[in-house]
């Protein structure tokens, strides 16, 4: 069995059989060398087993191409038939749509006033609907993260 360095220490190497793929989505992508090496840490850890929670902040300025990663990111999963467990929101319903994504609201089945209920005023369903809906998804992506406050944050993090 043949494996391939991982850019950080801390993720272990994969099989190089599964690298391959990485490599040429890298390529196929034209991903610059920071921008590969954060495609790597997300794709590296997908194929863990049973990896630790990945939490991650990928920043710049405009132009730097996070949003390449994030397109990168896409079509790794829809290659890999593994769609489902990418998941892409944005604060706002214009950044949402620029993205192919939801909004945080819909996402999470937020009110504008922070309550998870659905329609009828059923918590419990609406929760079991929260549950439905993010069976499956193991990455979130928070697009234009900068106008998410810290009530959302914790909002976020209490749902998931």
């Amino acid at each position: 069995m043949t494996y391939t360095p991982s850019i950080r220490q801390d993720i272990p190497a994969v099989n190089a059989d599964k690298a391959v793929n990485i490599d040429r989505m890298i390529d196929k992508w034209t991903l610059n060398i920071e921008q590969s090496r954060a495609f790597r840490i997300i794709a590296e850890h997908s194929l863990e087993k049973k990896g630790r929670p990945l939490r991650m902040f990928l920043g710049g300025q405009g132009g730097t191409g996070k949003s390449h990663v994030i397109n990168t990111l896409r079509a790794y999963f829809h290659e890999r038939n593994q769609k489902r467990r990418f998941r892409l929101a944005s604060y706002t319903g214009v950044a949402a749509r620029n993205i192919s994504g939801m909004t945080l609201h819909a996402a999470l089945l937020l009110n504008h006033r922070g309550r998870r209920v659905n329609d009828d005023g059923n918590q419990s369903k609406s929760n079991r609907d929260l549950v439905s809906m993010w069976q499956g998804v193991d990455y979130l992506s928070i697009d234009e993260v900068s106008m998410v406050g810290t009530k959302l944050l914790v909002q976020i993090s209490t749902a998931l």
